[in-house]
């Protein structure tokens, strides 16, 4: 397994790239991410009870997973193909454990948590796929190895699984906690009707 994976490293990761491939590898690994919080965000703004829920279910399956993936490394470290010598690195990063991805766990996390409620699953599809180029971004900057990214994958369903018995328990009384201080801070755009209460 090992070989295979520093195998299909090597042919994903950018051995000599250009200026543009640069540029763009970093923004896809290092900001690219930025869209999955911004979409809970602003989706909030103008969704009902239910849909606010989803959004919640979302961010909890995100927040296991980071719980999952911290355990995992700890359980069993497997360092990131830099430390071991391996191919080309283009962007600075810690020496931190490479399994799984936390990016991407986070990333496919949020969006098994948004495939849990049916009006959000074309939505979760669309966001699942835009975490592939963020998956492809990583391995050729040299950051990651592609079995980070399954498991990664693994651990955003196993989260969201983990996540589903508090659909009816957690998320509701988080929806309820969140919402007068969302109401209080948001008065002004919700009077003007940008935002919904």
């Amino acid at each position: 397994m090992e070989t295979l994976n520093d195998t299909l490293f090597l042919w994903i990761n950018g051995a000599v790239p250009s200026t543009a491939a640069l540029l763009l590898g970093r923004f896809l690994a290092n900001d690219l991410i930025y869209l999955f919080p911004l979409y809970l965000a602003l989706n909030w703004l103008r969704a009902d009870t239910a849909g606010r829920e989803a959004l919640l279910q979302a961010a909890v399956s995100a927040a296991i997973a980071m719980l999952l993936s911290w355990a995992i490394s700890k359980v069993w470290f497997h360092p990131r193909p830099f430390v071991v010598g391996l191919g080309h690195l283009h962007m600075h990063h810690a020496p931190t454990a490479s399994f799984p991805s936390n990016h991407l766990s986070f990333v496919w996390a949020v969006c098994a948590g948004l495939a849990l409620h049916p009006a959000r699953r074309t939505a979760a599809l669309l966001l699942a796929l835009t975490g592939l180029p963020i998956a492809w971004a990583r391995i050729y900057m040299g950051v990651h190895f592609p079995l980070d990214m399954a498991g990664a994958m693994l651990t955003a369903l196993a989260a969201a699984g983990i996540g589903l018995p508090l659909r009816g328990t957690l998320v509701p009384a988080l929806r309820r906690c969140i919402e007068p201080a969302y109401r209080l801070i948001f008065a002004w755009p919700i009077r003007l009707g940008w935002a919904r209460a």
